[in-house]
């Protein structure tokens, strides 16, 4: 690579703060630069040589978190659960000139990102020019609520009166809590934790994490961690997954490019890209 760095640009309208986060060892973090991106800037981010970076972008320090060398909770008004933020991941391998980097939207998110590569050389795993993932918060937010198997649309976070037992978190916060993570908010006979919105009730009450509505033979919360695209009932078969994908485009190899579940490599992932690649990363508004 001449140079090993992803471009990063902000255009969510608003000021943010990028930070490089090593999530497999954890540490205290600033945000790059010193202070926000401001909107329609870029910054270049050196890669680190470490196997589970993640790129946060959010719309406030990370002063509870990140800089305290844990990443935010979104259930935990202690741990940034207030500020609004979305991630991508990377890992970069030096001594072999390549580097893996992907989108997720698996656990929580508020601010749509893509990836744009050019320069890929003999690179199969993506279209140079294509922009990867969703770029409107507000298209994925009608493709959920258009999904009637489930209520997947009660993963969207209410903007007003979001009320938990341990107390309210203000309103106009903008986010979706993916599967994965609302799953983990919910305790035996699908009653809510302390911690959780009481609107993902209806989630849990749709979808429990016992139960087998979505694969039959596993239940929802085992089949979601561990069924491939391949399976013949696979995550990629639900509606939180169309709902993704229609808010976004695919390749002209069918290729999505980012994460809906634990599994989805295929779809999401772009594996041992050459360093010689460029990859523009960028983050647009979350309303």
């Amino acid at each position: 690579m001449t140079s090993t760095k992803f471009e990063i640009s902000n255009q969510s309208g608003k000021d943010l703060y990028v930070y490089d986060f090593n999530y497999g060892s954890k540490s205290k973090v600033k945000p790059l630069g010193g202070g926000p991106l401001k909107k329609n800037d870029t910054l270049s981010l050196k890669l680190e040589p470490d196997a589970e970076q993640r790129i946060y972008f959010a719309g406030q320090r990370l002063k509870e978190s990140l800089e305290k060398d844990v990443a935010p909770d979104p259930f935990n008004l202690g741990v940034d659960g207030s500020v609004m933020f979305s991630f991508a991941e990377y890992n970069y391998d030096p001594g072999n000139d390549r580097y893996t980097v992907d989108l997720s939207y698996i656990d929580v998110f508020s601010y749509p990102v893509t990836i744009l590569f050019s320069d890929l050389g003999t690179y199969k795993g993506a279209v140079a020019g294509h922009e990867y993932g969703p770029k409107s918060l507000k298209s994925i937010l009608k493709e959920l609520g258009e999904q009637k198997d489930y209520d997947w649309s009660a993963l969207i976070w209410p903007l007003k009166h979001v009320k938990t037992q341990w107390g309210q978190f203000p309103n106009g916060i903008h986010r979706v809590i993916g599967p994965n993570t609302a799953w983990q908010g919910e305790l035996p006979d699908n009653k809510i934790g302390p911690w959780v919105p009481t609107s993902y009730k209806s989630f849990f009450s749709s979808l429990p994490k016992s139960g087998t509505q979505l694969f039959s033979s596993e239940s929802n919360w085992s089949g979601w961690q561990s069924l491939t695209q391949s399976t013949a009932k696979s995550p990629s078969d639900t509606g939180y997954v169309k709902a993704m994908h229609a808010a976004a485009h695919p390749d002209t190899n069918g290729k999505y490019g980012f994460f809906c579940y634990p599994k989805d490599n295929t779809a999401g992932e772009f594996t041992w890209v050459p360093d010689s690649a460029h990859c523009q990363i960028t983050v647009y508004p979350c309303k």
